[in-house]
């Protein structure tokens, strides 16, 4: 009987120089961005300028986050596509998200946050 290997998921480092547009580089990385997507439908992206103690406090609240109950997470609606939560799809049981209408904005951060986590200081965050 063989072996049962766990799937080792694809890292991907960027830089500045493959986020530039048209060079070998960028086209390489989408390359490798793409074969990532279709063969395990997600990768680890790594960025060297983010500092390992942002991106483990990060993933912290990101655990906290898709821990909360399921009727908090259907709190984040939204009438666009991708936005809002999704979850526990037939084909795709485990698989969640939360898309944040103008998530790049403190504002909107602040008031997902708040609807997550109304009754608890949600100044930890930032």
């Amino acid at each position: 009987m063989a072996a049962q290997v766990e799937p080792k998921l694809p890292i991907i480092e960027f830089t500045y120089d493959n986020f530039s547009g048209s060079t070998t580089l960028w086209i390489s990385t989408s390359h490798e961005i793409r074969r990532a997507l279709e063969e395990y439908g997600c990768f680890v992206a790594v960025y060297k300028k983010v500092m390992p103690e942002l991106r483990e406090v990060m993933f912290d609240h990101c655990k906290e986050l898709f821990q909360l109950p399921l009727e908090t997470k259907h709190q984040n609606t939204s009438d666009i596509l991708e936005f809002g939560y999704g979850g526990n799809f037939r084909t795709m049981p485990l698989a969640e998200f939360f898309g944040i209408f103008d998530g790049a904005t403190l504002d909107s951060t602040k008031s997902f946050a708040n609807q997550m986590w109304p009754n608890e200081n949600v100044n930890k965050f930032w």
